[in-house]
């Protein structure tokens, strides 16, 4: 008499763990990506608030030391030499390698002395943004970054303005970002092709360790 054929079942559990397989790795790459997304928002957003900081703390630096010099600053003194100690002092402040360039303004917004080395993109907020409808620039927004701030002692003196050049003073932590970044990213190839092995060696397992008895009728 012919064998008795073997049941469905092994087939369709084989077919099951396949399926969940496919789905549990599909999910894993989900959570993985998600996590990854996140870890470099994450980090953009600290770059972010660290340039943030630190070009605010700088510009309110350079405020207080430019209200003691106009504070000192005699009536008497004519406008040379008053405009002289004032362009010392932000020649100095602008000499940071991340200050692109210095404004000082008075309380009617009227320039009064800009550092030494400004160019034609740091004269105005227009051309920085590339916006000027009769010197046509590029949008330099997101590398020449500009702060503003009011000058107050007892009332409004003015207004000061820095240019941060955005790369220069975030240059090491981006450096170490793409650094972890990529990083991440071995570590998710790896991982990859770990849960590739271990499912292959667990199919291979589970076909050697399954053997659908077979019987066979006496004659």
């Amino acid at each position: 008499m012919k064998p008795v054929e073997q049941p469905l079942y092994p087939k369709l559990s084989s077919i099951y763990n396949k399926i969940l397989q496919l789905v549990s790795a599909i999910l894993l790459i989900v959570l993985m990506m998600s996590i990854w997304v996140s870890n470099v928002e994450k980090s953009q957003q600290t770059i972010a608030e660290h340039f943030a900081d630190t070009a605010r703390n700088y510009l309110k630096q350079t405020i207080v030391g430019t209200a003691v010099i106009l504070d000192d600053l005699e009536p008497s003194m004519n406008r040379k030499s008053r405009q002289a100690i004032l362009q010392q002092y932000i020649n100095g402040m602008a000499k940071t390698n991340f200050v692109r360039d210095i404004h000082l303004y008075d309380a009617k917004g009227r320039l009064m002395v800009s550092s030494e080395h400004s160019d034609s993109t740091a004269m105005s907020v227009s051309k920085l943004f590339g916006v000027d409808p009769v010197h046509k620039t590029l949008d330099k927004s997101k590398q020449f970054v500009p702060f503003i701030e009011e000058i107050r002692h007892n009332k409004l003196t003015g207004y000061l303005r820095i240019t941060f050049e955005r790369s220069l003073l975030v240059a090491s932590l981006e450096q170490d970002n793409q650094e972890r970044q990529a990083i991440y990213r071995g570590l998710l190839i790896i991982a990859g092709l770990v849960g590739f092995f271990l499912t292959r060696g667990l199919n291979r397992f589970s076909r050697q360790g399954f053997r659908a008895p077979t019987t066979t009728a006496n004659p």
